[in-house]
């Protein structure tokens, strides 16, 4: 969903999206690497000055049944998180904003860019799911995830077999 900048009033837009909503359903499974089970959220755009930022708050939440990545059992993969964006207009030749003269602290809001006057919510959602996510997907329960993961572990070359010798090289070093 592209959102032209400039019919952002100035009390600014909101937009409620969930798993019904095609561009939002389309970012989070990008996002999650999967289809989601559940997702939810609202963007709230309000302009930030009269040269073409646009500061995006809101709320997301987005989860799918997924493999933990350790023991391989089933787990929830996903993330609630709050957004806090702001964009500005890619650098033309012209007098327009050219991005060089913004300054922002560490407190500040993350910078992003839009192109041809519009702000595409698509890309937005899926950045702000990205960043949050976990880089690997794991069980909740850490200490039950490592009792699965040390049985698979000396598992690995147990009663005469070979096992396969990753998890075999794994034992060992772990051991």
């Amino acid at each position: 969903m592209r959102v032209p900048v400039n019919g952002i009033p100035t009390a600014g837009r909101v937009v409620e999206f969930g798993l019904h909503t095609p561009w939002a359903l389309e970012a989070a499974t990008v996002a999650l690497d999967g289809v989601p089970d559940a997702l939810s959220g609202t963007l709230t755009l309000t302009p930030a000055s009269d040269r073409g930022l646009v500061e995006v708050r809101g709320v997301a939440a987005s989860s799918r049944h997924a493999q933990c990545d350790r023991c391989g059992e089933p787990c929830e993969h996903g993330v609630h998180t709050e957004i806090a964006l702001l964009y500005a207009p890619e650098a033309r030749e012209d007098d327009t904003f050219d991005g060089g003269e913004l300054e922002l602290s560490a407190d500040d809001m993350d910078l992003g860019w839009y192109a041809g006057g519009a702000l595409d919510l698509a890309s937005v959602l899926g950045e702000a799911l990205a960043l949050e996510l976990p880089s690997r997907i794991g069980c909740a329960d850490e200490e039950e995830c490592d009792s699965r993961t040390a049985a698979l572990l000396s598992s690995a070359g147990s009663a005469g077999e070979p096992g396969h010798p990753g998890l075999a090289a794994l034992r060992d070093k772990f051991a």
